[in-house]
């Protein structure tokens, strides 16, 4: 069991919220990471550092918070992390949840309006610890402490994000519906075409999350487009987010009543060559 070696870390940057703490010892760092680029009932977790030498990308491995917390095994791409090395990361509730989660196929906007969503804190205290786990490798824990107070701190900071984007809050948390792109398959595939040829060439990956304002007539007002890995040959001058604001056909967000409202729209984009993991 890895211990902390140091308090939990809030960063708001311009465009995601980070939580991030150092276990381990001095001369051998692992960091835990949690990040969000748009409020959400779930976050995107990282482990870098020296045990996740263990865990390789060729085959399914295991997370699990406890106790009684989310657990779900996971494919990755393999990919370092500054000077802490190796990383591992997935998608995770932190607690545990039931299915479909907002933005899933089944899910009910009706009977849950999308308001301002967040992670679940109700149960967050009992959850302590992170488990890194895969057949055939060491099993390895981080000791992160109750989770109740972090994740709070971490809902607030996307809050104020949300804030800083120049949306009005309490407007937001009105929202019923979300903004929604009818012809994302279309867009996907001029997005798809447009990857660069140096990149392709060189079988370079990219990884990004999207971010548009949809206004009340549906049209995408603006779009920032924020990396999150980029591989060294990949050309930002062929833009995604010019796709987007040419051919996008929106639904813009509405209140309960049906009233269009301005907001955001948040999408991932993953440039993956075939053969590596999602």
């Amino acid at each position: 069991m890895l211990m902390p070696l140091g308090p939990w870390q809030l960063d708001m940057g311009e465009h995601k919220c980070r939580l991030a703490r150092l276990f381990g010892t001095d001369e051998a760092q692992t960091i835990f990471i949690l990040d969000q680029w748009n409020p959400a009932v779930s976050a995107q977790w990282a482990v870098a550092g020296p045990p996740v030498r263990r865990i390789r990308s060729s085959r399914e491995a295991s997370f699990a918070f406890g106790p009684d917390g989310d657990a779900e095994e996971f494919r990755f791409t393999p990919g370092k992390l500054n000077s802490y090395g190796d990383v591992i990361g997935d998608r995770s509730t932190v607690t545990a949840h039931s299915h479909p989660l907002p933005g899933e196929s089944d899910y009910d906007w009706g009977a849950s309006p999308r308001g301002i969503l967040s992670l679940n804190t109700s149960n967050a205290a009992s959850i302590e610890t992170l488990m890194i786990s895969q057949k055939g490798a060491h099993p390895f824990s981080l000791r992160l402490g109750p989770m109740e107070k972090p994740l709070t701190a971490f809902n607030a900071c996307m809050e104020n994000l949300v804030e800083f984007w120049g949306f009005d809050l309490e407007e937001q948390k009105a929202v019923a519906t979300p903004a929604r792109i009818l012809n994302l398959e279309k867009v996907a595939g001029r997005v798809q075409q447009s990857y660069p040829r140096d990149a392709l060439r060189n079988r370079a990956q990219a990884d990004f999350h999207l971010r548009l304002t949809v206004g009340t007539d549906g049209s995408v007002e603006e779009c920032f487009l924020i990396n999150q890995t980029i591989a060294k040959d990949f050309d930002m001058t062929r833009h995604p987010c010019t796709t987007f604001k040419t051919i996008a056909e929106a639904e813009p967000a509405r209140m309960a009543d049906g009233t269009p409202v301005r907001t955001f729209f948040n999408t991932r984009i993953v440039y993956r060559m075939r053969g590596n993991a999602p």
